[in-house]
């Protein structure tokens, strides 16, 4: 009987795992997400706005001011009080011809929102849309 050595260099080289495949995969799931993802207008408050029977959209460059029923002032998703946003509405009107689309609830008083408008109109808005459901 012989013995016999084992011979380490005959040995099968060490597996590796080839991952670019699940790289490739996830690239198309991330691009998949991106396209087929709901864009948000910027405001995480649940608004119930009015009807209305007419419909005039707004132009393309609007800037969207919420109203909540508490009668909170929202612009890109921050709290502000009304000088607050004439302020950053003149900024951002100032450079281009601007709409501004005020989304209130329904259950906003009117003062309120008129007070938004004038806050608006003295920042420098050409025009001013209230946001209404097509009933």
């Amino acid at each position: 009987m012989s013995l016999r050595r084992p011979r380490f260099d005959e040995e099968e080289p060490a597996q590796a795992i080839n991952i670019s495949p699940l790289i490739d995969v996830i690239f198309i799931l991330l691009i998949f997400f991106i396209v087929t993802m709901e864009f948000a207008d910027g405001v995480n408050l649940r608004i119930d706005v009015p009807g209305t029977a007419q419909k005039t959209p707004p132009k393309d460059s609007h800037i969207i001011v919420a109203i909540s029923s508490d009668g909170r002032i929202l612009f890109e998703g921050e709290d502000m009080s009304l000088e607050q946003l004439t302020a950053e509405l003149k900024s951002r009107i100032s450079a281009r011809r601007a709409a501004v689309l005020l989304r209130a609830d329904s259950s906003v008083p009117v003062s309120r929102l008129v007070q938004v408008m004038d806050s608006a109109k003295a920042a420098g808005a050409d025009e001013i849309y209230v946001a209404a459901k097509t009933k």
